[in-house]
């Protein structure tokens, strides 16, 4: 069809052939295709001009408006659009949902006016293809995968209890008493966690009562005094400046686990999300 537009807008095969890159030859079977696949004759040949009949013209017009559109939808999806239009899917961990992060998409969200983001929090993980995700942010090292990662921060982590929580316990004094005390843990994690200090490490494994599927039901069951938890420190920062929360063995530092940003291959340098991506990048959150 857009051949066949070609043709009438310059009057002969061989200009059409010309502006396409296309033999004369080429272009006449195109056409010639398009009259048999509608069953009408669209142009009228002569040696030395070409002829709309009138199915041709009215179709003439619907061609064009056909090529408006697409060139319309081309103009949105490459991205070169100064205020571009389209929806954007985010899925983040719930251990983000007081990071710096958030100021960023809200800085993002603020410099594109007319893009409309999904955001969705949760600590399960999401079927990227499956749940239509533009954009995903996961914590800890990744596995093989069909899709584009970058790393744009680390998550640093603390250990923290209640201050009421802390009153009721034996205090500990050395990385081991942690044993001992019970914590709160995350279902898609293992019961160990991984500690330094200068250049020691040690790996505690600890004992729970309570197991949830949340990173932020296990801060809400912390500050309840339901036991220990290892929450990001952009998550808790606050509660400790005010005293609702109690940094335990500070001197030991829980190893912080890397951040990626994960989209599809098919995603382009020129694409919004591209620009999202950009915006996110950080040292640490």
């Amino acid at each position: 069809m857009a051949i066949f537009a070609e043709v009438i807008k310059h009057g002969s095969f061989k200009k059409a052939g010309s502006s396409l890159s296309l033999s004369p030859s080429v272009v006449s079977y195109h056409v010639a295709q398009l009259e048999r696949k509608t069953g009408v004759a669209l142009i009228y040949r002569s040696t030395r001009r070409l002829t709309l009949t009138h199915d041709g013209d009215l179709f003439y017009q619907k061609v064009l408006n056909m090529l408006e559109a697409a060139s319309d939808g081309i103009q949105l999806l490459s991205g070169n659009q100064e205020q571009p239009q389209r929806k954007i899917k985010v899925s983040l961990p719930t251990a983000l949902s007081r990071s710096f992060i958030n100021e960023n998409i809200a800085r993002f969200a603020s410099h594109y006016p007319n893009i409309k983001l999904h955001i969705d929090y949760s600590d399960s993980r999401k079927n990227i293809i499956k749940d239509g995700i533009d954009l995903t942010i996961r914590a800890g090292e990744l596995e093989d995968s069909d899709f584009i990662a970058k790393r744009i921060g680390m998550l640093k982590r603390v250990l923290v209890c209640s201050a009421r929580h802390y009153r009721q316990i034996s205090h500990p004094e050395s990385i081991q008493d942690l044993e001992k005390l019970t914590w709160i843990e995350l279902a898609q994690l293992s019961n160990e966690r991984l500690f330094s200090r200068l250049h020691e490490h040690k790996t505690i494994t600890f004992r729970s009562q309570i197991t949830v599927n949340s990173v932020e039901a296990i801060y809400q069951y912390c500050l309840y005094g339901a036991g220990l938890a290892v929450l990001a420190e952009s998550q808790v920062e606050d509660d400790i400046q005010k005293g609702r929360l109690i940094h335990l063995l500070p001197e030991w530092q829980v190893m912080p686990i890397p951040l990626f940003a994960i989209w599809p291959k098919n995603i382009t340098s020129k694409s919004i999300v591209k620009r999202l991506i950009s915006f996110i990048s950080v040292d640490s959150v």
